[in-house]
C-alpha cells in the first residue's frame, strides 16, 4: 500500500513528539549478516517527505556488436519488471513508475546527445543502459550534463574507468569488470598445473573479437599474469562476428600450447574448437593435447545443431552473469516469448532488477533526483534489512518513514546478492557456469560466487 503524502506528514508529527520512544524501540538485535545498529534522529516533515512527483525511467540498448545477441531479453526483463512493480506492487510514491520509450542504437558511433535531452526533457533521471563500452564512454558527458544516473547492466571494460572519463558518482555498473573476469582466467591457467597434455601453468592464448573490451580484457590479463611468472603465448584479434582463417589460428595456438585458451567471442568459436580438438588427435583419435577453453557470455550457447566435431566443446567453461535462473523468472520470459528457450536469458535478471534497484534507490532517499539515485544503489545492495521482494522491500523503507525513522534494506534480487565497490562497480556477485556435452549440448553448471581482485 502506498502512502500518501498527508498520511506521511500527519504521521511524522506524532513521530517527532515520540521520538525518544521510537529510539528506544528502533535499537533491536541485529538480523543476519549485514545487521547494523540503526540510529534514529528527529526527522523534520521536509525531511522525509515522499516526492510528488513520479519517478521517470528510460532505456538505452544496442541491435549491433556485443550486446545484440542479448537486446531481445533485456528488453523483456525490463517491461515485465515494470508491470510487476506497477500492477503487482502498486508503484512508487502512491503512482506508477514510468519507463519512457526505449531508445535502441542501430550502428557503431551514434551520437545519444539528442536522445539524451529528450529524455531529461521527459523527467526522466535515471537510465538502464545495455550497451557497449565505445557507446557508454562517448554518451556520459551528456548524461551528467542532465543529471541522469547510468545503471548499466553490459559493460565491463576497465576503460570506462579511466580518469578521463568523467562519470561524477552518476554511472553504477552490474555485470562483472574485465578485471574480474581476468583474474578468473588467470587463476585458472594456474590451476592446471600438474597436466601433461596442456602447457606450462600459468600460459594463456588470447583470441578475441576486435572490441574495446576485448582489448581491455587482454590488458587486464598481461597486468596479473606477468608479475606471478605466467603469460600471454599468441593474441590474436579478428571482426567481429567473422572468425577467419580457423586453420592459421589452430596452427599459432598449437605452437606454443597454453594451459588456458580464452575465447572472448561468440558461438563463432565453435568451428575453431572444433578445428583444434581434431588437430590435436592422434592415429587413434586421441587427444595429444588438451587445452581448457573459456567462454564469455555470447559463446555459452548450445552448439549441438552446429556440426562440430564430436568432443570439441568438453574441456570448454562458459558464464553468464547472475544467479541461478530461478523457475519463476524462467516462465515470466517464456511467457513472453518461448523462443528463448533456445535463445537464452543473459542480462535479463540484471534487466529486471535495475529498474527496480532504481526504485528502490528513490524510495530509501526519498528522491527522483538522478545524483540521489546514483548515490543511494549501493546501500540499497548492502544495508541493514535483508529483503528479496520488491514489496517486501518497499514496505520495509515506507514503514520506518511513517514511524518517523529511515531504514535501510539489503536488497537481492533476480541477479543474486551483489555488492558494489566505490567505483561503483561490482565488487562481489554471482555468475552462472556451463559446460557441454560431447555432442555439444549445454549444461548448466549452476552459480558460482565472483569476487574482484584486490
Amino acid at each position: 500500500m502506498s502512502i500518501s503524502r498527508r498520511r506521511l506528514v500527519h504521521s511524522l508529527g506524532a513521530g517527532v513528539l515520540g521520538a525518544g520512544a521510537l529510539s528506544a524501540c528502533g535499537e533491536g538485535m541485529p538480523r543476519g549478516r549485514r545487521a547494523r545498529r540503526r540510529t534514529t534522529t528527529a526527522p523534520t516533515a521536509d525531511a522525509l517527505s515522499e516526492p510528488e512527483q513520479p519517478l521517470v525511467l528510460g532505456s538505452i540498448g544496442a541491435s549491433y556488436g556485443r550486446s545484440a545477441p542479448f537486446e531481445h531479453a533485456i528488453a523483456i526483463g525490463l517491461g515485465e519488471s515494470l508491470i510487476d512493480v506497477n500492477h503487482r506492487f502498486n508503484g512508487l510514491f502512491g503512482q506508477d513508475v514510468q519507463l519512457a520509450d526505449r531508445h535502441v542504437m542501430t550502428e557503431a558511433g551514434e551520437d545519444l546527445s539528442g536522445v539524451i535531452d529528450e529524455l531529461a526533457g521527459s523527467g526522466v533521471t535515471a537510465v538502464i543502459t545495455s550497451i557497449d563500452e565505445d557507446a557508454l564512454i562517448a554518451a556520459i558527458p551528456a548524461f551528467v550534463e542532465a543529471g541522469i544516473a547510468v545503471i548499466d547492466l553490459f559493460t565491463s571494460g576497465m576503460n570506462v574507468r579511466a580518469t578521463d572519463v568523467i562519470s561524477s558518482g552518476m554511472l553504477v555498473r552490474l555485470s562483472p569488470t574485465t578485471r574480474t573476469l581476468a583474474a578468473m582466467y588467470a587463476e585458472a591457467s594456474w590451476s592446471g598445473a600438474g597436466s601433461d597434455r596442456a602447457g606450462a601453468p600459468g600460459t594463456v592464448a588470447f583470441l578475441s573479437e576486435d572490441t574495446s573490451q576485448g582489448h581491455d580484457l587482454l590488458h587486464e590479463l598481461r597486468q596479473l599474469l606477468g608479475p606471478a611468472g605466467g603469460k600471454l603465448v599468441s593474441e590474436e584479434f579478428y571482426p567481429l562476428g567473422e572468425l577467419d582463417d580457423i586453420e592459421a589460428r589452430v596452427e599459432t595456438i598449437l605452437e606454443t600450447p597454453p594451459a588456458l585458451l580464452v575465447a572472448n567471442g561468440g558461438p563463432e568459436v565453435g568451428p575453431l574448437l572444433s578445428a583444434l580438438h581434431e588437430a590435436t588427435l592422434d592415429e587413434g583419435q586421441r587427444p595429444t593435447v588438451e587445452i581448457p577453453v573459456r567462454l564469455g557470455p555470447a559463446a555459452t550457447v548450445d552448439y549441438v545443431e552446429a556440426d562440430l566435431a564430436p568432443e570439441a566443446m568438453v574441456r570448454a567453461t562458459g558464464f553468464e552473469p547472475g544467479a541461478e535462473l530461478e523457475r519463476q523468472h524462467v516462465n515470466m520470459m517464456l511467457n513472453v516469448d518461448p523462443q528463448l528457450r533456445s535463445t537464452g536469458y543473459a542480462y535479463s535478471q540484471h534487466s529486471y532488477d535495475a529498474l527496480m534497484l532504481a526504485a528502490l534507490a528513490a524510495q530509501q532517499s526519498l528522491s527522483v533526483q538522478g545524483t540521489d539515485i546514483a548515490a543511494t544503489i549501493p546501500g540499497v545492495l548492502t544495508g541493514t534489512e535483508e529483503c528479496a521482494d520488491f514489496g517486501q522491500c518497499v514496505t520495509i523503507l515506507r514503514d520506518a518513514v511513517v514511524a518517523g525513522d529511515r531504514a535501510t534494506i539489503s536488497f537481492t534480487g533476480r541477479m543474486g546478492a551483489l555488492e558494489l565497490d566505490a567505483a561503483p562497480d561490482p565488487r562481489s556477485g554471482q555468475l552462472r557456469t556451463y559446460s557441454w556435452t560431447e555432442a555439444g549440448a549445454i549444461v548448466d553448471d549452476g552459480a558460482d560466487s565472483f569476487a574482484a581482485p584486490d
